[in-house]
């Protein structure tokens, strides 16, 4: 009876837990693989991450479940070190396509007009490639026997805590990552800053020059219809495309830096207690704080599905074609979700109903409101005012 006393709401928790990791990370993929214009290299990156925490959510964590609700292993010595091995290896593919995000916002944030030509899909597929090979590099160490003398009692799986192992797991899964992603998002924000600047001075420049545009246009029509005239609507084109494509590169990196920062909450406490404990156990903390650290790690594979529709605007705003309708639905679901969590954000209803309203950041008071006469890109320019 004190055994089900137990197991039953753990049990539960974990259970509800898991569903929502794997609904969670299935919705973010599907809602790349159903909207072509989300199809870009960023959300192939988000994909990864996606697909290597659904990973862990239906082979590692149903696993580490059972473990938590009987309290014993049940699985036999062999799955045991299997178990081990895909738990680090999810867990290392998971930071490393945040650290690869991480590039990927540098470059768009630093070069936003070159980006599509710097980050081509073929590269960003051979990005992809190599977190996978990296992440099985690490993890197979304790296979091929590089851990810690195998207990005798079957009933007992513990992860490798062989302490050579498990600095060089701490060092190549979570601290060599860790300073890249901080060093690229300080880049990111100082790049930020600096290109904000200038780019709210060229949109002041062109206000005062408005009040020349007339005299300019007069010019212009003595001249060949191919050359570009100073305050011209051509002109003035260039700064609100890179304007626009500055400001969404601004936004995503602003969504994957609360990624960032809610996987360091969520791993940082784990990848110290684990080293430090397998130097010195007498340093090791009690059993259950380390079960509550060891799943706060698991947590945040169902975190990432909640940051993308709160703080992301595509995300909010993806309207599934119909061979995707249950999608839809479960993003309608989704989506409200969100509204309760962050009413700010809007509900299902609202999306897709023709109009988009998107506020650039980088230059306060500059608006594009884009509706169905808008082109390709997603930039309307104003009318000729001749």
């Amino acid at each position: 009876l004190l055994f089900l006393d137990r197991a039953v709401p753990v049990g539960m928790v974990l259970a509800s837990f898991i569903m929502f990791a794997i609904v969670g990370n299935i919705l973010v993929i599907l809602s790349v693989v159903c909207n072509r214009h989300l199809r870009i290299p960023t959300n192939y990156f988000i994909i990864n991450l996606a697909i290597a925490d659904l990973l862990l959510g239906t082979t590692v964590l149903p696993v580490s479940a059972t473990l938590e609700v009987l309290d014993y292993w049940v699985f036999g010595r062999i799955f045991c070190d299997i178990w081990a091995a895909v738990d680090v290896l999810c867990c290392t593919a998971s930071i490393m396509s945040l650290c690869v995000i991480s590039i990927d916002r540098y470059v768009g944030v630093r070069y936003p007009l070159q980006y599509p030509m710097i980050v081509t899909e073929k590269r960003a597929l051979l990005a992809m490639l190599g977190v996978w090979v990296l992440a099985i590099v690490i993890s197979i160490g304790p296979l091929l026997g590089w851990k810690q003398p195998p207990s005798q009692d079957d009933t007992k799986c513990q992860i490798t805590e062989e302490p050579f192992y498990t600095l060089f797991s701490s060092l190549g899964s979570f601290y060599i990552p860790l300073a890249v992603i901080l060093a690229m998002y300080c880049r990111v924000y100082i790049v930020a800053k600096r290109t904000t600047k200038n780019l709210e001075a060229g949109m002041m420049k062109e206000r005062q020059e408005d009040s020349n545009e007339l005299t300019l246009r007069i010019h212009c029509r003595n001249q060949q219809a191919h050359e570009l005239c100073p305050g011209s609507s051509a002109g003035r084109s260039t700064l609100s495309v890179k304007l626009l494509k500055f400001s969404r590169e601004k936004k995503a990196a602003k969504t994957l830096g609360v990624v960032v920062g809610m996987f360091i909450l969520c791993w940082l406490p784990f990848f110290l207690v684990l080293p430090i404990g397998s130097f010195n156990s007498s340093l090791r903390p009690p059993e259950t704080c380390f079960k509550v650290i060891f799943w706060l790690g698991y947590f945040n594979s169902c975190l990432n599905p909640i940051i993308y529709p709160c703080y992301s605007r595509e995300f909010k705003q993806v309207r599934p074609p119909p061979h995707c309708s249950l999608l839809d639905r479960w993003r309608c679901f989704w989506s409200d979700l969100v509204s309760v969590l962050r009413p700010s954000s809007g509900s299902c209803g609202a999306a897709g109903r023709g109009s988009v309203e998107t506020n650039t950041p980088a230059a306060s008071g500059v608006t594009a409101d884009i509706t169905g006469r808008s082109d390709r890109s997603g930039v309307t320019t104003a009318p000729d005012r001749r």
